[in-house]
């Protein structure tokens, strides 16, 4: 594409050169013209010959306006080959862009569904620890019963031995 554009400049330079030149060679033809319409009062034969010129300026201007239709029409097809290239390229852009999109969305619900595993995984852990500790609490509410239910009987016990004791004080008071 470079080379393409780099020869279409080197071919609109030289376009703008023969413009130039053409108009150079118009603004002579004017000023040719201008001496020919003097030179034709005093000399018949010059006419002739002026005639002669515009005929072969005229000529060579026919060629040069055929050529340039013909560069430019190649230049026009150029243009439009390469719009289509273009608008070829754009499509495929467009394409793998979706593709690409595609992809990723299809790897996010893959890490998705990778981590709804891992979470339901670690939900069936959690419900078993729920259980565990379930189970663990029940059996501290029922050592806790039975050491109330020890510690009321030791308290009976002491409160019966000391009364056993206070008893057996007295009875040694009396004694004596």
């Amino acid at each position: 594409m470079v080379k393409e554009r780099a020869d279409w400049e080197k071919y609109r330079d030289r376009l703008v050169k023969e413009v130039k030149d053409y108009e150079n060679a118009k603004a002579a033809f004017v000023e040719e013209k201008a001496k020919f319409e003097s030179d034709r009062k005093s000399e018949e034969w010059g006419r002739e010959g002026l005639r002669g010129k515009l005929r072969a300026v005229e000529e060579l201007l026919s060629k040069e306006r055929a050529e340039f239709k013909k560069i430019c029409e190649k230049d026009n097809q150029r243009a439009y080959a390469a719009r289509n290239k273009i608008t070829e390229l754009e499509g495929k852009v467009v394409e793998l862009t979706g593709k690409v999109e595609d992809a990723q969305a299809a790897k996010e619900n893959a890490e998705l569904a990778e981590v709804k595993a891992q979470l339901s995984g670690k939900d069936k852990d959690l419900i078993t620890k729920d259980v565990e500790i379930a189970e663990l609490k029940r059996r501290l509410r029922e050592q806790v019963d039975k050491s109330e239910s020890l510690e009321i009987d030791l308290e009976a016990e002491k409160s019966k031995a000391a009364s056993a004791e206070e008893a057996r004080q007295k009875a040694r008071r009396r004694v004596p």
